[in-house]
């Protein structure tokens, strides 16, 4: 038997901008009936996250200031992938602008969807190891404080909720995974 899929019999954009459109489409489910209101995120820009070690095992982390919470928090540095750019470019130049350290090796540790029921945006997160500082200079007006952790200490941080961004709490359970693979 083969599987039907959802069809898209209407779509209207309500919102558009650089960043994100907002649409609506009306859908036909498998079975006929329809649901005329499905509202979609389609992002104009995938992401990339880095998980960056240095020689003690430790990871970097940021503690970064997000407006629509109203907080400071933990998280692995990372960002947008600008149109014109392969996200490892993105990802090297995001650890670079956010923290001041640059990495030897770099591996694709991951991807995925956030949230995948109703928007696109897809997260790049990578593993990185020889990782230097470059320079004292970072972006201040966005992160206020750079600092190591061990794998056990930033999973207490997501256990208390200093880490609640879901990049870095993936990446650093998918990191977590990877290492217990390797014993």
């Amino acid at each position: 038997m083969a599987i039907k899929f959802w069809k898209q019999l209407d779509r209207k954009t309500i919102y558009h901008s650089d960043w994100l459109d907002v649409t609506i489409d009306k859908i036909e489910l498998p079975d006929g009936k329809t649901i005329d209101n499905f509202e979609l995120i389609h992002y104009a820009h995938s992401v990339a996250g880095i998980v960056a070690i240095n020689e003690k095992k430790e990871i970097l982390l940021e503690r970064a200031y997000r407006y629509l919470q109203e907080s400071f928090d933990w998280e692995i540095p990372g960002g947008v992938v600008e149109h014109d750019e392969h996200h490892v470019d993105a990802v090297r130049r995001e650890l670079l602008e956010e923290t001041g350290y640059s990495c030897d090796m770099i591996t694709l540790l991951l991807k995925f969807y956030p949230h995948k029921a109703t928007c696109d945006q897809k997260y790049y997160v990578y593993y990185a190891e020889g990782v230097k500082k470059n320079t004292d200079d970072f972006q201040k007006a966005e992160v206020s404080e750079i600092g190591f952790f061990s794998l056990e200490q930033a999973l207490k941080m997501i256990d208390s909720g200093e880490i609640n961004e879901s990049m870095s709490i993936v990446a650093i359970q998918h990191y977590l995974i990877d290492e217990m693979r390797k014993k």
